[in-house]
């Protein structure tokens, strides 16, 4: 089952992708995920990325191309993918269709002034990579629920102004992703305003998974 998971940024898809990922038996890939991974390996990759990301620049589209690729050659995919925060435009979807095609296309629906009210307050946990926030608190405030280390607040959600480029560039490029998704029938729009267990039903039903 290969899947892609969009939305806006705090709409939940990094949760949703972890939910989904131990439901279905196949691995969570998130591009965020890769890019640390290969730069901390300092593999050929990371360290062109790095040159990127150390200016603070979107790293080029060849670049996150092939560190997916590379990641979809691993064994754990040959039953499925769920990827989160890949493709990010035209040029990324058109390369995964080459690759792996998408069999299903998850769209988190929320709107942008809940979405910026999210972000504004989420906060992570370092050692596992789980996201807090307004729709998913920690049980104990500041300590994350799974292993119990204290929560910090992400950097690139500090800055308002940040947050709403980040909105403004989401919309201009996914608009072609949808448009696609929807031609080949395998788009499904998911309500992101409930809670993660009510979000994650919905995309079971989407999915003809439960």
């Amino acid at each position: 089952m290969n899947i892609v998971i969009m939305g806006v940024q705090g709409s939940g898809k990094g949760t949703q992708s972890k939910l989904l990922s131990e439901r279905l038996a196949i691995p969570h890939i998130s591009t965020g995920d890769l890019f640390r991974e290969n730069i901390k390996n300092q593999t050929a990759l990371g360290k062109e990325a790095q040159v990127y990301t150390d200016r603070g620049t979107l790293v080029p589209d060849a670049i996150v191309i092939n560190m997916v690729r590379d990641r979809l050659k691993s064994p754990d995919t040959s039953n499925g993918y769920i990827l989160d925060g890949f493709p990010r435009n035209g040029v990324q979807m058109s390369a995964l269709e080459f690759m792996r095609p998408v069999e299903h296309a998850l769209l988190l629906e929320l709107d942008d002034s809940t979405a910026i009210g999210r972000l504004s307050v989420r906060t992570i946990c370092l050692r596992c990579g789980i996201i807090y926030g307004s729709n998913r608190p920690p049980k104990v405030p500041g300590i994350c629920d799974v292993c119990g280390a204290s929560l910090v607040e992400r950097n690139d959600d500090k800055d308002r102004f940040a947050i709403v480029k980040r909105l403004y560039l989401y919309h201009q490029e996914i608009d072609i992703m949808l448009r696609y998704y929807e031609w080949k029938g395998v788009l499904r729009h998911i309500p992101a305003d409930g809670t993660p267990e009510t979000i994650f039903r919905l995309c079971l039903q989407a999915l003809g998974a439960l």
